[in-house]
């Protein structure tokens, strides 16, 4: 549980080219974690009900463009987000009701499409991990967290795929 913070950049780190969405608990967790995360150059932001139309409608356009490739978002704020490529969901914290969980991960099946939803969980989600199972009628993969050299190895191969697809006929 005290490590959820580093948990979430290990994750981010260890999928490039991720595009998803980061769900929380609280607003303020959700503004918190994107301020934390943009200063350390993560293309991010935050979907909370503190923010006004105008200022969700240009959070939500950055998002489809892809000038941001992580959003971080409550439930309530989530709602009504329809983009059909989201490769990731990572739930920060879980939700209280385990039907929840299933409109969070279901974000990565939209238009045929699917993906991978992740949880971070200590201890003390073993109960709700139970539910969302039973409710669900699947079992979960308990995963360790990626060590630095796995992130380092992941991130060096992606380099590398995107350097055999660059363009250069054009000098």
């Amino acid at each position: 549980a005290s490590h959820k913070y580093e948990t979430l950049k290990r994750l981010i780190d260890f999928n490039p080219g991720m595009y998803g969405i980061i769900f929380t608990r609280t607003k303020m967790e959700a503004q918190d974690i994107a301020e934390k995360l943009l200063k350390e150059g993560y293309e991010i932001d935050a979907l909370h009900g503190d923010l006004s139309q105008q200022q969700r409608d240009k959070v939500m356009g950055r998002f489809r463009e892809k000038t941001l490739t992580l959003l971080i978002a409550t439930d309530v704020a989530a709602r009504g987000i329809d983009v059909d490529s989201i490769t990731h969901v990572i739930n920060y914290a879980l939700p209280d009701e385990p039907e929840v969980y299933t409109h969070r991960s279901g974000r990565t099946a939209r238009a045929g499409k699917s993906g991978v939803c992740m949880s971070i969980v200590s201890g003390r989600d073993t109960g709700k991990i139970r539910d969302i199972e039973h409710l669900m009628k699947v079992q979960f993969d308990k995963l360790d967290i990626p060590s630095g050299r796995e992130v380092v190895e992941r991130q060096f191969f992606a380099f590398i795929e995107k350097l055999k697809h660059v363009d250069i006929s054009h000098g």
